[in-house]
């Protein structure tokens, strides 16, 4: 809830929240009041659009990695691997159609303009590439490479590879990402410090 929505509704929120996180491997928190730093001035039903947006593209993106075949396929089992138990995670999704589109579908699927994450000491990366028919072998690697060279060097990375005939010119890469830092993402039975919470403004997570 926004701050100035009260003690009671923070009260609420902890709650569900504290409720969540004992049966959830991950939880992400999207403050509403980051909002207001963000889009203080787009109409009210666009700036939740866009909080709307950030768990719209991970859900998609782990349900297109799931249920569409690919040259290399994942399935959900991969996901259970890198996501079970893994502590804080990010799920992100990135498409470009530049000349360097394999560097900056990765960098989209990392930013979000509502959460604040680093991946460099990540522990495991679940990566599906989706390329139109003329994606070629070096810009898929390309993905992988950019990838590695963002997450710990001894990390797990399971990776997995689609043609998409709609995506000629394009590339769309998804991330499944663990062990991750995140003042706004919190795996199960993680503790929020007293530090996170006033910068966030978000003292509902014990």
């Amino acid at each position: 809830p926004f701050t100035a929505e009260g003690v009671i509704r923070m009260e609420n929120a902890e709650a569900g929240l504290e409720r969540l996180r004992d049966v959830a491997d991950t939880v992400i928190v999207v403050p509403n009041d980051r909002l207001l730093e963000v889009v203080p001035k787009l109409p009210l039903y666009a700036a939740f659009k866009v909080a709307d947006e950030v768990l719209m593209r991970a859900v998609k993106g782990i349900t297109e990695l799931i249920t569409l075949p690919g040259l290399v396929n994942l399935d959900f089992a991969d996901v259970r691997t890198v996501m079970e138990r893994g502590g804080v995670a990010m799920i992100g999704v990135g498409e470009s159609e530049s000349e360097e589109k394999a560097a900056d579908s990765v960098k989209k699927a990392i930013r979000s303009p509502l959460l604040d994450v680093d991946i460099s000491g990540a522990t495991a990366a679940l990566v599906n590439v989706i390329g139109g028919p003329d994606m070629t072998m070096e810009e898929a690697e390309g993905v992988l490479q950019e990838v590695y060279n963002r997450i710990a060097p001894d990390a797990r990375i399971i990776w997995g590879a689609q043609v998409d005939p709609n995506m000629q010119n394009k590339m769309r890469t998804m991330l499944v990402v663990t062990g991750v830092r995140s003042p706004q993402i919190y795996g199960r039975n993680e503790k929020i410090t007293p530090k996170v919470q006033k910068q966030f403004e978000i003292d509902f997570l014990k």
